[in-house]
């Protein structure tokens, strides 16, 4: 949990994510040990089954509400997210989820974005951008849909190449 304000803040925040993951039943969330700089592990089912496939959440908050753009579902918030080294090494997508606690409106991006420019160019990019997007339940639904995608492309690289 990264935050400059009082520790009941990240608390907070962190409930705030954990309800907005565990509403869906296809996700298992795992809190990480507060030295990690992921704040939780989520493991996505199918029909009930382990996947294998994992995203990372870092939760992120503030007790003032920020502004935001004209679109009014994102808001421009400069976080400091040092690219740090367990960050870029990860082997899976990470987002960021920021609360404002002012609101309890959350937002995201993508901190490690899967990408898939071509079949065979499957990439995780790290992604500086101050833009954050509305974090709503159909947001968690593309945050989802994103990350099966990218985990389809891998396994349809691995086929190909075995053949």
């Amino acid at each position: 949990m990264v935050t400059k304000e009082a520790w009941y803040i990240g608390q907070r925040a962190e409930s705030l994510a954990m309800m907005y993951l565990t509403r869906r039943n296809d996700l298992v969330v795992s809190r990480q040990q507060e030295e990690q700089d992921l704040d939780f592990l989520v493991t996505l089912l199918k029909d009930g089954s382990y996947t294998g496939r994992i995203f990372g959440v870092q939760v992120t908050a503030t007790v003032s509400t920020p502004k935001s753009n004209q679109s009014n579902d994102s808001v421009n918030i400069k976080i400091p997210l040092e690219q740090n080294k367990l960050l870029t090494e990860l082997p899976f997508p990470v987002c960021l989820f920021f609360f404002s606690l002012g609101n309890n409106q959350g937002y995201y991006k993508w901190i490690l974005e899967p990408v898939i420019e071509a079949q065979q160019n499957l990439q995780l990019l790290f992604n500086g951008k101050s833009e954050l997007k509305e974090l709503t339940d159909e947001a968690i639904g593309k945050i989802i849909s994103v990350v099966n995608s990218w985990y389809d492309s891998r396994k349809y690289l691995s086929l190909k190449e075995e053949d």
